[in-house]
């Protein structure tokens, strides 16, 4: 999975743009991620990224900054032994493409705006 391109509301994968939030789970992503507390990652939002086959989660929390990761979040990710990163979304991007690099198995959610 390449992320080719990420702006401000904007994000290319493997040559198909998404206008919205979004999820990476090994070679797939998961568009339109809308969270049920909107700029709060809460447990029920990430179910799938738990329980995927990753070393790394990655989550992107807008241009600004914005989007927030609970700490039950966090906490479940490190109880499961996942390694979490959480970073304005143009870094996120950049951390996810090198993670993959390197052969680490990585999940990612991405905040594309705010």
């Amino acid at each position: 999975m390449k992320i080719q391109s990420y702006r401000f509301g904007y994000i290319q994968i493997d040559g198909k743009d998404y206008r919205n939030d979004v999820k990476l789970i090994g070679k797939s992503v998961v568009p339109e991620w809308w969270r049920s507390q909107g700029h709060l990652v809460q447990i029920n939002d990430v179910q799938d990224l738990l329980n995927a086959d990753a070393e790394i989660c990655v989550f992107g929390t807008g241009a600004y900054g914005s989007m927030r990761v609970s700490e039950a979040v966090r906490s479940e990710f490190q109880n499961r032994g996942i390694q979490i990163l959480i970073e304005k979304t143009e870094s996120a991007c950049d951390t996810y493409s090198r993670l993959l690099r390197d052969g680490k198995k990585v999940v990612a959610g991405f905040h594309l705006i705010c």
